[in-house]
């Protein structure tokens, strides 16, 4: 046994002194004890450029009056997700009708760190053209969009 086994008196509370060698220690439990679940992901996520030109696509439609909104619960806040309804919601009244199919004239990405995007993607309805920013951050072991800006 060690000196500081040796120093644990028998009901169980260890004097001070036996304590003093210990002090500053940490205590960690080994990997293989650790769930999968609670270890940090080493592997980096993809390019999330289809990601976002699919998510830019879909929720300009919504915005515009389409239903689909329930297609990007999966990659979008909600409150994003409660926006686009609004938006949607407005253009119904309003009786607006899309100019032509939506489509993706660019995409342009920035990495700003190493678990977030930013992306600025060029739309077009018909002949008219449409902004849309957006944050992407790697979360979950997912992108997830956490900004969306349409315009």
């Amino acid at each position: 046994m060690s000196a500081v086994a040796h120093a644990i008196p028998r009901d169980g509370a260890p004097a001070p002194a036996a304590l003093a060698p210990l002090r500053g220690m940490r205590v960690t439990a080994p990997p293989a004890i650790v769930p999968a679940a609670y270890r940090a992901r080493t592997t980096t996520l993809g390019d999330p450029t289809a990601l976002v030109c699919t998510v830019a696509r879909t929720a300009l439609a919504v915005a515009l009056g389409a239903d689909g909104v329930e297609q990007l619960t999966r990659w979008v806040e909600p409150g994003i997700r409660e926006n686009l309804l609004q938006q949607r919601s407005v253009s119904r009244r309003a009786g607006y009708e899309p100019l032509g199919e939506i489509g993706i004239a660019r995409v342009r990405l920035c990495r700003v760190s190493a678990t977030a995007v930013e992306a600025s993607v060029v739309a077009t309805e018909g002949e008219r053209v449409h902004a849309i920013a957006m944050r992407l951050e790697a979360l979950g072991g997912r992108w997830l969009i956490t900004v969306m800006e349409i315009g």
